[in-house]
């Protein structure tokens, strides 16, 4: 019961800080990743994952503390796709001009449109499998903690381990900066050329300025439309990564 417990806590943390999800599901995620975790928490309950129960309630408290910390540092550094995925669609969104009024509580449907239908793409591509194996590999590599003192990896954090966790997260990071800027460049690419393309023909005697001024927002919405469907139709993968 108590490696039940603290899996699922490790997982629970993991999950909920799951950019992507979260933007689609909002705060019923939470409750949704706790009951994945439970079920998935079994693993950790295996006997050669056995923690041994603590000797006092202080002990239980710190390895209880210490396996949500680990998982919420695993997950965001594994959520930086996700992210990346949710600023794009954001910034997308606010490049067509779709205003969303964040104080109402209102989310933007197209931002959650292009994340939804990614989710789907990663989860009909099988991309889930891999990530699931994956967290659950953690807890070979991780022990799970000790309630009655430090856990085996805590002493494993310096060195060189500390250094390839921190090439992890750097590389994660920098992936995440990329697909956000590719996921991103159809829309705001094109707006810069309707943008360009209006201001060169605005100077020459065929338009006026108040016609440009009409036509722009419906030729920037159109256009940058037709690219992002375009972008998805060629590279759904690359939007899939998000998952």
């Amino acid at each position: 019961m108590w490696s039940w417990l603290l899996g699922t806590i490790r997982l629970w943390a993991l999950l909920r800080v799951q950019a992507s999800w979260r933007r689609v599901l909002g705060l019923r995620w939470e409750w949704i990743s706790l009951v994945s975790a439970a079920c998935l928490g079994s693993v950790a309950a295996s006997s050669a994952l056995l923690s041994q129960a603590p000797s006092s309630v202080a002990g239980g408290l710190w390895a209880l503390g210490l396996e949500a910390l680990l998982g919420s540092v695993i997950g965001l550094g594994a959520s930086l796709a996700g992210h990346a995925l949710v600023g794009a669609s954001e910034t997308s969104e606010a490049a067509l001009g779709i205003r969303v009024n964040e104080d109402l509580g209102e989310r933007g449907s197209l931002s959650i449109l292009l994340v939804t239908a990614s989710l789907a793409a990663g989860l009909s591509m099988g991309l889930h499998g891999p990530l699931l194996e994956a967290a659950l590999a953690l807890f070979s590599r991780l022990p799970l903690a000790d309630g009655r003192g430090v856990p085996a990896w805590l002493p494993a954090a310096g060195g060189e381990a500390a250094g390839e966790w921190v090439e992890w997260l750097a590389r994660g990071a920098f992936a995440g900066t990329r697909l956000a800027l590719a996921l991103a460049t159809p829309v705001l690419l094109v707006q810069a050329l309707v943008a360009l393309s209006l201001a060169v023909l605005a100077r020459g005697p065929g338009l006026t300025g108040e016609l440009v001024a009409a036509l722009a927002p419906a030729l920037r919405l159109v256009l940058a439309l037709v690219a992002l469907g375009a972008a998805w139709s060629a590279f759904p993968e690359a939007f899939a990564e998000g998952l």
